[in-house]
């Protein structure tokens, strides 16, 4: 066994310096430097770890909160859609009170640690008022995907999380809009709180915020510990059923300051984020992010679909963010638009610094139209940066804390975590251990205990390879899901991740992302869904059903971009043999996607299973093209 060595050791790791080159110059963005320790055990395994030790981590993620209450408190800490184009905003003072005065009413009405509090709509200000209110008294919270209980479809899932929940307190935005749920036997014995009542009698939030905070709530604050389940945050259930992720409190304040160690910047952030509070990315770390910072987060009204993405960017000509974090999909239809758009791409970059991407690798094409519309506004490209987490760890696995260049890059370990590389043919099996790692799940001790190795390390289930195996210092890549690779009827590995990104990097701007088909088969096939935009330079609508006419025109365009890319793939198991462009977006009730925009492969073969058998057959439909 090797000690841990540090490549670059002239590196000062407890230093900060600003972005090189051109990216962020003089925009007072601040990065930890580019180091890794690295040990090379005998085993074959390797270590990584940060050179920066971990320190100044809190006992509790609301005490961010009172600090920006005493020293700033008429900053706007959150703000919704108020209606029409106005915002509602909610200060740091105010928040801090209306806080203190829920945790109070959360004690009168009996809830404990073993009561869980359950929040079946998204975000929202009274969502997070009453997150923290949980939190701060050591009373767990649990956010569950609001189409749980809208869509039928999805209503089996919310079913199986409340029976392991069995929340004391069920809290909807609307008592009326999710009327339907609260018959179910695990949620009809539980306490119901809302924001609009409408004809029903249940308690409004609005109406315990005249509670006043008694010693009880200090009591209760005072024996909360590390160790104390902060937050219970389901999975979204793409390799199986969702599972309860204990997050405590210590993996939360830790994954929050080391996130602030790596990167930091002048700007007190204003933020606007779409993604769901159910989530480790939006509830976590954007969430906790925003209040660390004592910065503002503006609640994205919109999504990352074509439909929506309209409203996005209308809130984007209004909040003028300093950073944003989102899905690929989302940046590559922001690019369409500025570049069409001046008023909205000097809105877009008036305040912005940087930008971030999570849920899948951000195409090379997409990454150099947005840096090429940043050289055209500010005469300076920006700070691209992506993070790779779970909802195990709060989520902060590991950043790139260096203007990133996309291609799959994933960074080096989060201050205060090691990361542990198991060789799996030329890549490596992603395993963590570290103060920001969940002890567990919830109810299910076999799970917890597959869950983690012989050393308690963390069995991410993810692969990635060196960016550089000569520089450890470079980064990590991400190189695909464990569960998602698979053999052609050869015995050939094909490694899904890494085939997927590179095939939709091939086909930017056509494909916005697309499904492997072939375990067990004899070659590669796709199933892909077009651009929006690319759907309607077709003639056909930017969802929903293709005319015979424009599918022609898409599919005779996609097959020129995977012939182009078949004549440098190399053998069986990267070349694609046929392809069919899907119609129908993915389902977030069938478990097809989740609600971040993560496309589960194995949710849509099984869902789709008769369009699959088709590509397969040897005299398939029209719609069926053949490379």
């Amino acid at each position: 066994m090797q000690p841990f060595s540090t490549p670059d050791a002239a590196a000062d790791p407890a230093a900060a310096s600003t972005s090189g080159g051109a990216c962020g110059a003089g925009f007072g963005i601040r990065f930890a430097p580019k180091a890794v320790q690295v040990q090379r055990r005998a085993d074959g395994s390797i270590l990584l770890r940060s050179p920066i030790e971990l320190s100044g981590c809190g006992n509790n993620i609301v005490d961010y909160l009172e600090r920006w209450a005493s020293t700033h408190p008429e900053r706007v800490f959150l703000a919704q859609r108020a209606g029409g184009s106005g915002w509602q905003t909610l200060a740091y003072a105010d928040a801090w009170q209306q806080v203190q005065a829920v945790a109070q009413a959360l004690l009168d009405a009996g809830l404990t640690a073993q009561t869980p509090i359950a929040i079946l709509s998204g975000a929202s200000l009274d969502h997070a008022v009453l997150t923290l209110a949980g939190m701060l008294v050591g009373i767990p919270v649990a956010p569950i995907s609001p189409n749980y209980s809208l869509l039928p479809a999805a209503r089996p899932r919310l079913e199986e999380i409340v029976e392991l929940l069995q929340p004391g307190l069920v809290f909807v935005e609307d008592a009326v809009r999710f009327a339907a749920v609260r018959s179910l036997p695990q949620l009809s014995q539980a306490r119901w709180w809302c924001a609009q009542a409408g004809e029903s009698a249940m308690p409004t939030l609005s109406g315990l915020q005249g509670v006043r905070p008694g010693p009880a709530v200090q009591a209760a604050r005072a024996a909360v510990r590390p160790d104390t389940v902060a937050k219970i945050l389901f999975t979204s259930g793409s390799t199986g059923s969702p599972k309860g992720v204990l997050n405590t409190q210590g993996m939360l304040c830790a994954a929050v300051q080391a996130a602030g160690m790596v990167i930091s910047s002048d700007q007190v952030p204003v933020i606007l984020d779409w993604l769901p509070w159910h989530h480790t990315v939006g509830g976590n770390a954007t969430l906790h992010g925003v209040l660390r910072d004592g910065g503002a987060l503006y609640i994205d009204d919109g999504r990352p679909t074509p439909t929506e993405m309209a409203r996005t960017i209308e809130n984007i000509r209004q909040v003028r963010p300093t950073s944003m974090l989102s899905v690929p999909s989302a940046i590559q239809m922001l690019a369409d638009v500025m570049e069409q758009d001046d008023e909205l791409r000097l809105a877009f970059f008036s305040r912005l610094r940087r930008m971030s991407y999570a849920g899948a690798s951000l195409p090379q094409e997409v990454w150099g139209r947005i840096q090429a519309l940043a050289v055209r506004t500010l005469g300076t490209q920006i700070a691209f940066g992506a993070g790779y987490g779970t909802t195990e760890t709060g989520p902060g696995i590991s950043a790139t804390h260096w203007p990133s260049q996309g291609s799959g890059e994933i960074g080096l370990p989060m201050p205060g975590l090691t990361i542990k590389l198991v060789a799996v043919e030329d890549r490596y099996e992603v395993r963590v251990k570290g103060p920001n790692v969940t002890p567990g799940y919830l109810g299910r001790p076999d799970l917890t205990a597959a869950a983690f190795d012989e050393e308690q390390f963390y069995r991410v289930g993810d692969l990635v390879q060196f960016a550089n195996p000569d520089k450890p210092e470079d980064g990590l890549r991400f190189a695909g899901r464990l569960s998602e690779n698979f053999k052609l009827s050869n015995g050939s590995w094909v490694a899904t991740g890494e085939l997927r990104l590179a095939v939709i990097a091939a086909c930017q701007p056509m494909v916005i992302d697309l499904v492997i088909a072939a375990p067990d088969r004899d070659d590669i096939r796709l199933l892909a869904w077009a651009h929006p935009a690319e759907r309607q330079r077709a003639g056909a609508a930017a969802e929903g059903p293709i005319t015979p006419e424009a599918y022609a025109v898409l599919a005779e365009r996609l097959a020129g971009l995977l012939r182009v890319y078949n004549r440098g793939a190399g053998g069986s198991t990267h070349r694609i043999a046929a392809f069919r462009i899907l119609h129908t977006p993915a389902s977030i009730g069938a478990g097809e996607t989740t609600d971040k925009g993560y496309v589960n492969q194995r949710g849509v073969l099984a869902c789709r299973a008769p369009l699959v058998d088709e590509l397969y057959r040897a005299k398939p439909g029209p719609e069926v093209v053949r490379l």
